[in-house]
């Protein structure tokens, strides 16, 4: 009896996440970024202008996206195109996996939103990502891939292992500055780098 119970409660879940997931968006600022040039220039494709609606199906990792548009449905495959923007946030595709774009300075920093079992139930748990330009594979925020990835900015590399005591720190967001605190390390380097070279 318990289980049926814990499995309808996991069933009612899973469903309510892919209401959310496969929603019908009729904002005029969301469509699809066919390339990483249609992000970088903000042109969407597939908006919702003219009676079309954006429809995501993200549920259990599907492998498309679908458009509707009057009575004709188009499905395009994730790993086709860059991302797409949903009520006014934008979305990068990575691996059929879907990233929120939360910052773009310097090199993107991403979010990701899943739902992980956690006691009798399931919570949301959001885990951050990164990559170095827009083209690059999208990889976990942590000390050590962020050394890795950088081999040619010394002076950033090690300062992101000395300021920073654990990978959570890499998210820390300084609301007087309005910016996160691994990107002010980044431009302060690179502003460094940039007055070191300027004087040779």
């Amino acid at each position: 009896m318990k289980n049926s119970i814990k499995m309808i409660i996991v069933m009612m879940v899973i469903g309510i996440q892919a209401n959310c997931l496969m929603a019908q968006n009729t904002d005029a600022n969301s469509g699809i970024y066919l390339t990483v040039q249609d992000y970088k220039s903000g042109k969407l494709s597939y908006g919702p202008e003219a009676g079309k609606k954006l429809k995501l199906n993200d549920f259990l990792g599907g492998s498309r996206i679908g458009v509707t548009s009057g009575r004709k449905k188009i499905k395009i495959a994730k790993n086709e195109i860059f991302g797409y923007r949903y009520e006014g946030r934008d979305y990068r595709l990575y691996q059929n996996e879907a990233y929120e774009v939360i910052d773009t300075a310097g090199f993107p920093l991403y979010a990701h939103v899943q739902l992980m079992p956690q006691g009798k139930g399931y919570a949301r748990t959001e885990t951050y990502f990164y990559s170095t330009d827009t083209t690059t594979p999208v990889l976990n925020l942590t000390i050590a891939n962020v050394y890795r990835s950088f081999p040619g900015q010394n002076d950033f590399r090690y300062s992101i292992r000395n300021y920073f005591r654990g990978d959570a720190d890499l998210m820390v967001y300084d609301s007087l500055n309005r910016e996160y605190q691994i990107k002010y390390l980044y431009f302060e380097h690179q502003h460094a780098k940039g007055t070191q070279h300027a004087s040779l």
